[in-house]
């Protein structure tokens, strides 16, 4: 391996780092003669630093030594076992015990990401007409206090937000806080999903309404009235202070597009769109975690 000293701080950053957990996930195979393989940790350190990078993987392989198809191999390896999915889920529990996550106030949304081919994908289904594009969807539940990830769910981009808040609130909710917030935007005003939070979280849910059809306004007896109101407001809370910090989840997506580059990627299909969305989600967690002193994971 080359010298890093003249490497991008969160490259040094993701090189200094430790996965042990990644031989426990994906132990080696008993031996079948042939040459030993590449380090998995090692392999994972660097697919995390090409998705902090953008790097090509020419440039990944040249500075780390291991051969392109290795890099190939085990990213697809990762995924098919789940290493991704259990890595991430591990980073939340440590989040949880340095208190990255406190359940209190948590946001929800979704972000579409273009097809790389500007066309119909393996996984991306029809033509999503709002965003004129054919995409994927990335459903994310954050602390809205940290910026924390705590849940998240990958679907084609013509998924509604409002059918995927109840399963991204389901995958949270050990690390939910009773009489808490669930912070969203318009798109998820449904009262389906304002009476689990109430029920199920014993929370309030941080929703605005809709606003009510012209056809409404001034006519008893229909939506929109006072009566009608007030039953959909049970269970939320109005407060700008609280409901603010619902852009923090946005911001959450700005960062690992910018920062980490999700969507920019060589790619096409839901399948690698699925490994480029942990990499750039691990690799975010391990940075806020590093701000702890964490060094080995």
């Amino acid at each position: 391996m080359k010298d890093i000293s003249h490497f991008p701080t969160k490259v040094k950053l993701l090189l200094e780092l430790e996965y042990p957990l990644i031989d426990q996930l994906l132990p080696r195979k008993g031996f079948i003669g042939g040459r030993i393989g590449y380090s998995k940790p090692l392999v994972f350190k660097w697919l995390l630093v090409k998705k902090a990078t953008n790097w090509a993987y020419r440039t990944i392989t040249e500075l780390s030594g291991i051969s392109h198809q290795t890099f190939i191999r085990r990213n697809q390896d990762f995924l098919r076992h789940h290493v991704y999915q259990k890595f991430f889920h591990h980073l939340v529990k440590m989040a949880v015990n340095h208190g990255f996550i406190r359940g209190v106030k948590v946001a929800l949304d979704s972000s579409f990401i273009h097809t790389y081919s500007s066309k119909r994908e393996l996984g991306s289904d029809g033509w999503n007409g709002f965003k004129d594009a054919f995409g994927f969807k990335l459903h994310a539940l954050i602390d809205a206090e940290t910026r924390f990830p705590i849940a998240l769910v990958i679907t084609n981009g013509l998924a509604a937000d409002c059918t995927l808040a109840i399963p991204l609130l389901q995958k949270a909710k050990r690390y939910l806080k009773k009489k808490g917030y669930v912070l969203a935007d318009k798109g998820y005003d449904d009262s389906n999903i304002v009476n689990w939070i109430v029920k199920m979280l014993h929370s309030k849910a941080g929703i605005p309404m809709r606003k009510k059809s012209k056809l409404a306004k001034e006519r008893k007896h229909r939506y929109g009235n006072l009566l009608n109101w007030r039953m959909k407001a049970a269970g939320r809370t109005f407060k700008k202070s609280i409901y603010t910090l619902r852009i923090e989840v946005e911001r959450f997506f700005s960062q690992i597009k910018h920062t980490y580059h999700l969507g920019k990627e060589y790619c096409r299909g839901i399948e690698a769109f699925t490994k480029n969305v942990y990499l750039a989600l691990i690799s975010f967690c391990l940075t806020k975690l590093y701000g702890v002193g964490m060094r080995s994971f």
